[in-house]
C-alpha cells in the first residue's frame, strides 16, 4: 500500500474533527497554571474556560462534587485539565464541571482562583488525612467566597475533592 492513500486520509479525518475552538484542549491559554496534577512526571496544565456550543453532544465533564461523568453543559464555565502524556495536537484532556461551585462569582474573576500546591509543600498538609491517601501528584487549589480554599486532586483513577480543617 502506498504511502500517499494513507497520508490522503489522515488529512481527511484531521479535517473533519472541526475548527480549533471546538476541542477543549487545542489552545493553551498563556495563563494556563502548570503542575505534575497525575503524578507521571510531566508537566499538565489547568485553566477555567466557559465551554462552547461546538463541542457537541458526545464530550463528557466529571463533576468530582457528585463523581459523576456527565453531558457537559454548553456555555457554563469548566476546569480544563490538558494531560501532559505525548498525544497528538489538541490533545487528552479532563473538562471538570460543576453548575453550583463554578459559577459563583468568585469565579467570574480575572484571573479566576486557582493555584497549583504541590504534593510535598509544607501547606499541604492541612489537607492530609484519610480524604487524600490515594493524592498523586500535584493538586490544584479552587478558592471560594468564604476565603477556604477547596482542594482538587488526583487518586489515579480520576477527580476528588478534599477539604481543609480550616474555617472561614
Amino acid at each position: 500500500m502506498s504511502v500517499v492513500p494513507v497520508m490522503t486520509l489522515v488529512a481527511v479525518l484531521l479535517a473533519a474533527v472541526g475548527p480549533a475552538h471546538g476541542r477543549p484542549c487545542a489552545e493553551v491559554p498563556a495563563a494556563a497554571l502548570s503542575g505534575d496534577f497525575d503524578g507521571d512526571g510531566r508537566l499538565d496544565r489547568v485553566w477555567k474556560q466557559r465551554v462552547g456550543k461546538d463541542l457537541g453532544s458526545r464530550v463528557r465533564a466529571y463533576d468530582p462534587w457528585r463523581g459523576q461523568l456527565r453531558a457537559v453543559e454548553q456555555g457554563r464555565p469548566a476546569l480544563v485539565v490538558a494531560w501532559g502524556r505525548p498525544v497528538v495536537a489538541g490533545g487528552a484532556c479532563t473538562l471538570i464541571q460543576n453548575r453550583r461551585f463554578l459559577s459563583t462569582p468568585i469565579w467570574d474573576a480575572e484571573p479566576p482562583p486557582l493555584a497549583v500546591l504541590p504534593r510535598r509543600a509544607p501547606s499541604a498538609g492541612a489537607f492530609q488525612g484519610v480524604q487524600t491517601r490515594r493524592w498523586r501528584g500535584d493538586g490544584i487549589l479552587l478558592g471560594t467566597e468564604a476565603g477556604v480554599d477547596i482542594l482538587l486532586y488526583w487518586d489515579g483513577r480520576r477527580f476528588r475533592i478534599a477539604y481543609s480543617g480550616e474555617q472561614p
